[in-house]
């Protein structure tokens, strides 16, 4: 099964996707959320933020209190444009263990990231 959302909020724009991960006997899914702001840091924790969001509800709908999570790469989700050139990357990459945060130069906001992580927990 396939489940994907997305959406924006303009002025303090956020955003998150979804989409199906293997991963043997549990449920996976990879989550990109995509935030702006007047710097790059600021955009980096709007952009963590939505994905902690849809963590937490993955929580509650599959009723479980902990999920294991990793860093995944994600493609950029502008709101603006369809594609990002690459002359527009703030580098470099924001990466932790559980999270991989991608960023460039908006149209609107200063900077815009996109963050991705794979989040999984014990199938039923």
């Amino acid at each position: 099964m396939r489940r994907q959302i997305s959406f924006a909020i303009l002025l303090g724009m956020m955003g998150f996707a979804i989409g199906p991960a293997a991963a043997g006997d549990k449920k996976c899914l990879d989550i990109s959320g995509t935030g702006d702001g007047i710097n790059k840091q600021v955009a980096v924790e709007s952009s963590r933020s939505a994905i902690q969001t849809e963590i937490e509800k993955i929580q509650a709908e599959n009723h479980v209190t902990s999920v294991e999570v990793k860093a995944w790469k994600p493609d950029p989700r502008p709101y603006w444009r369809s594609s990002v050139s690459g002359y527009l990357f703030l580098t470099p990459d924001e990466v932790t263990d559980k999270v991989y945060t991608i960023c460039w130069k908006g149209v609107v906001s200063p900077a815009v990231c996109t963050s991705g992580t794979e989040v999984c927990w014990p199938a039923d």
